[in-house]
């Protein structure tokens, strides 16, 4: 659920998954005024308390937001999950090598489903499966390399974003996180690719620079104390 507020805030709300930044406020993509800063976190708490999750914000691009950043620093609010976002040109990904067979559905197939939990293991698959992924069908391509690799590429305005790329604990560092993002890349009509990663993440992070991904902002979620 989402509601856009004055000040180009959109407040968020996902029920039924245990994934707690998916219930942040996203940050207007401009500087905040100091004065204006009060009000506009008085709302995201309000918000969340009306939907009964823990107040948070999704702090993004963090290059424009450093006041922002020293507010809720000010206020005790926790910085959790740093992100980097990757971006670039489609032609990098240089097409599929194929060696194994790609399956793709435009929703979240059973196969998909069990692929995905055999590569993420403690993912609440059920959960992801009647929200986030039951809003995606037939708007995203769900895509698995046999039952080892999967990824979902979603498309619009000219990008191609790249989510839930994984692969199976005891086949990584074997290439098939390329051949998945080969894959998807492949099969885009975008210009640019993006995906994003959590900073702490050093292998994908160098997976992903051989591939020509380079990064275009950081952010991260601040949540408030208690």
């Amino acid at each position: 659920m989402t509601e856009r507020v004055d000040g180009g805030w959109l407040l968020r709300a996902t029920p039924g998954v245990d994934r707690g930044r998916s219930n942040h406020a996203l940050t207007p993509c401009r500087s905040l005024d100091v004065a204006e800063m009060p009000a506009a976190i008085d709302r995201v708490e309000e918000f969340a308390r009306r939907h009964g999750i823990p107040p948070g914000i999704q702090v993004s691009p963090l290059g424009v937001h450093g006041a922002l950043m020293s507010e809720l620093d000010h206020r005790g609010w926790g910085r959790r999950w740093p992100v980097l976002v990757l971006a670039a040109p489609v032609a990098v990904g240089g097409g599929s090598s194929a060696r194994l067979a790609l399956e793709v559905a435009d929703r979240a197939t059973p196969a998909w489903l069990a692929a995905w939990a055999r590569c993420e293991p403690g993912r609440d698959v059920e959960a992801h499966a009647r929200t986030v992924f039951a809003r995606l069908a037939g708007r995203a391509t769900f895509a698995r390399l046999d039952d080892v690799a999967v990824g979902i590429a979603v498309e619009g305005s000219g990008l191609v974003g790249l989510f839930c790329l994984a692969v199976d604990p005891a086949r990584r560092r074997d290439g098939l996180g390329t051949e998945m993002v080969r894959a998807l890349v492949s099969r885009s009509v975008a210009s640019t690719a993006y995906l994003q990663v959590e900073e702490s993440n050093a292998p994908a992070i160098a997976l992903y620079g051989r591939l020509g991904f380079g990064e275009a902002y950081r952010y991260c979620h601040r949540v408030a104390p208690g």
